[in-house]
């Protein structure tokens, strides 16, 4: 996948605030140049009622990219000032008044319920990012998401204590990886694959190359 900017070139250094290795292998196939600087940042375990669902990403993703500027440390309105980019994926199942955010499993037996929960039925993945910029005595930022609708075909038992048996569950949204399974759990995509591996790329690409002109 070509990029739609080559950072390669530019003065302005990026800062990926994350630990994933997906999100890092993303950015990497769409040669794009970066530094993992992980944020510090422990995430709320509930959303506050009074934030919409579909913003709370965005705010997670804000959080972190604080975080690691604050790890930083405070910087002047230096050119060679790195863009931060974090992110955070949440799935929600269910609708509004109902819906529910199904947070990263706790163990195997939460894992398991999840995914129990999720079988034959469609939900949605939502990806929040947050470029910011240390500029002066402020910060320049910029909040966007995308969202993916997605529905979990229904496994045998045996299929499902294999795939609990791997580990693959551990550090994910909905305790599932897109990308992971042989025999994958979604039989159906709207939106873009990357959205739910956890780093919008169509998003992130057109929202770095704005961010970096301004």
């Amino acid at each position: 996948m070509k990029s739609k900017i080559d950072n390669r070139k530019s003065k302005i250094p990026l800062i990926l605030a994350s630990a994933s290795p997906r999100r890092a292998q993303l950015l990497s196939e769409a040669g794009i140049t970066f530094t993992v600087i992980v944020s510090p940042n422990h995430e709320p375990e509930r959303k506050p009622a009074a934030i919409p669902t579909d913003l709370w990403p965005m705010c997670l993703a804000y959080m972190k990219a604080t975080a690691v500027q604050r790890k930083l440390g405070t910087r002047n309105s230096n050119p060679k000032t790195p863009t931060i980019l974090a992110a955070d994926t949440i799935v929600v199942a269910g609708t509004a008044p109902h819906e529910r955010i199904l947070n990263k499993a706790r163990d195997r037996a939460h894992a398991r319920q999840i995914l129990q929960s999720l079988q034959g039925q469609t939900h949605r993945v939502i990806t929040g990012i947050c470029l910011l910029q240390a500029s002066g005595g402020g910060e320049r930022v910029r909040l966007a998401s995308a969202t993916a609708l997605c529905r979990i075909r229904k496994k045998s038992r045996a299929w499902l204590e294999d795939y609990l048996d791997s580990g693959l569950w551990r550090g994910k949204a909905g305790a599932y990886g897109i990308q992971d399974a042989h025999d994958p759990f979604v039989d159906l995509l709207a939106g873009d694959f990357s959205t739910v591996v956890g780093l919008p790329m169509p998003l992130v690409q057109s929202e770095l190359a704005s961010f970096q002109k301004d």
